[in-house]
This record gives C-alpha cells, structure tokens and sequence, in this order.
C-alpha cells in the first residue's frame, strides 16, 4: 500500500477496501500514512457518493458499507481466468500503469493470483499466448513529468471543481487561460497520448486537452455539474475519428482495387455501412462503397489520404473540395522540390 498521503488514490481505494472488509480508522491512517482528521474528511467527501457508515466500538472508530455488502471473491472458472492472462500486456499499455496510478500495483497482483490459480503448464503455455497476441498501444511520450497534472486534473474531476488552465494550442501556436470543468481523464489509442475531456467555457463546447500542453492549472474555487449520462466512449465515438476531435459528419467513400477489397472486410467506424460492392470488370475496377458518421477535422481528412490513390469521396461536397486541396498543396511542394 502507498503511504504517499495521494488525495485521488485515496478516493479510489478507500471505497474498494471498506467493499473488501470493514476497516477501522486506524488501519487507514496507517495505510495511507495521514492523520485521523484526513481520513475523517475523506470519508465526509466519500459519503456523499458511498453508503458509508461510521461506527463507534470503544475508543475506535470504524467504516464498512451501511447496505450490508461484504465481499465473495466471484467463482471464476479456468475458462474465466484466461482472458485475463492473454490480455496482459493490453492491460499495462493502454496507459492504466503509466503514471503511477492507485491501480498499477493491483493490476499486477491480480495476474500473479490468476497464474497461482492455475495448473503450472497452462499458465506457461497462457503467458507465452499472451506474449504473441500482445499490443502494439503504448505511450508515445514519457508522461512521468506530467504526474502531478494527472493528479490534480482526476481529483478536481471527481470532486466537480472548476480549473483554470494555461495551455498551449498546437493549432494556434500559443499558450492562453482556458477555464474548463474536467470530466476525464483517458488514454488515446490514436495517438498514443493521454488527454483530458473537459468543457471549455471559451469555446462552449466539450473538447480534448493534450495532458503534456498544460503548462499551469488552478482551482478557481467554483463547482460544476457533470451533464447527466455522460459517457466517455459514446463521446469519443461520436466526437472523435482517427485521433482529432470534430462535429459528426455522415460520409460516403468509394474504394477501389485491392483497397476496396480491405474496405469490404474492414470496419472503422461502429457507424460504418455498406452501401455498394461492384464485381471487377472488363471497363471497371471493382469497388466498394461505404458510409459513415464520424467526426470532420484533420483526422478524416488524414484517413482518407492514407488511401489514396484508390479512394474517391462522394459526399459531403465539403469534404471532396477539402481532399483536393489538400492533394493540390501536395504537388506543389513535389513540383517544388523537383
């Protein structure tokens, strides 16, 4: 257990362990390495969320979850345990490790129970599967000097407190205040990157934040409200394509080749349809037509110069003009060079 006194860890794993057992408000002080007062405040804080209950044996104080829940280990079964062992390293590069979180210690103890479990031949025979099936996801960038943004960012995120931010716009080339209310903070596979989802009050809008571009933050000492049922990944699946973050757009691409063969068999978005597949022919390569809602930006724009020359768009006329320019700039720089 960390005796780092760590606010947010506290907030995740006093929960989990009053789920685990009852727990005395001498052992968290010792767990935790704070005094009585803090772990008194904490579980004020924690019980606006939690069924908590405190209760008073003698000079000792102690806390467990007032609905009478008391925790079974769930009867997993072999068949239930492998996926664990073959998502391994999965696990440890979407990012859940990369920054000392309260999990990262947890994580690994459980897959050391999940082997032990095991007969010794399958769990060899599991982890050298895991190691095959693997991930190529990890972190583009050494995140370890942004650790205390993380933290300050996923506590004010779970308290609902208002930041200000200075931050540097890659787009814009400067650094400006933005005042959000931070909702989470997520590891993006696209880009490898770890960023924050907040609402931006100068934009007017849920956006993405890169973590490592938060040059300073501060509580402005005002409180928000999360919208209610928002959820992270129907935001990302709606708002967010290929890394970039913009308004949905419905889209409809033509493939062409060995390309609309892998466009055929491929599906890149949950939104995507299958509109056409045309058999090659003696005046014609064979194609195939797809649509989908994803979100516009540079991200589209990228996907689908990734495919070119064996791609055309059909609609939006937005989007068309958009690719042209952007294969235009292209040649000039090429005749320029030439």
């Amino acid at each position: 257990m960390s005796h780092r006194g760590d606010l947010t860890e506290r907030m995740v794993l006093i929960p989990l362990l009053l789920a685990e057992r009852p727990r005395t408000q001498k052992e968290l002080t010792k767990a935790f390495g704070v005094n009585r007062k803090t772990v008194k405040r904490d579980i004020d804080i924690l019980s606006l969320h939690y069924p908590i209950e405190e209760e008073v044996h003698g000079r000792e104080v102690q806390y467990c979850f007032s609905d009478g829940y008391r925790f079974k280990p769930p009867p997993l079964t072999p068949s239930e345990l492998a996926p664990l062992l073959l998502a391994q390293e999965s696990i440890a590069a979407t990012g859940l490790t990369a920054f000392g979180s309260p999990f990262a210690e947890f994580i690994n103890s459980m897959l050391v129970k999940v082997r032990a479990s095991l007969p010794q031949s399958l769990r060899d025979r599991l982890d050298r599967l895991a190691s095959i099936f693997g991930s190529a996801s990890a972190p583009a960038k050494d995140f370890g000097p942004h650790a205390e943004t993380i933290e300050r960012l996923t506590n004010a995120a779970i308290e609902q407190r208002r930041v200000l931010l200075r931050y540097y716009s890659i787009n814009e080339d400067k650094v400006s205040d933005r005042e959000v209310d931070p909702y989470s903070v997520y590891f993006d596979p696209d880009g490898a990157t770890l960023k924050l989802i907040a609402y931006d009050h100068r934009r007017n809008a849920i956006a993405p934040l890169a973590i490592d571009h938060i040059r300073s933050l501060r509580e402005t000492g005002d409180s928000f409200e999360r919208p209610e049922g928002f959820n992270l990944r129907e935001f990302l699946a709606d708002n967010c394509f290929n890394g970039i973050h913009g308004k949905p757009m419905l889209v409809r691409l033509k493939a062409y080749g060995v390309t609309a063969r892998v466009f055929a068999e491929r599906t890149f978005h949950r939104s995507q349809k299958l509109i056409e597949r045309k058999a090659r022919t003696s005046e014609e390569d064979e194609s195939t037509t797809i649509e989908l809602r994803v979100a516009r930006g540079r991200g589209l724009v990228r996907f689908i110069l990734s495919w070119s020359p064996d791609i055309e768009v059909l609609t939006p006329e937005e989007l068309k003009q958009e690719v042209a320019e952007a294969h235009r700039s292209s040649l000039v720089r090429l005749d320029a060079q030439s």
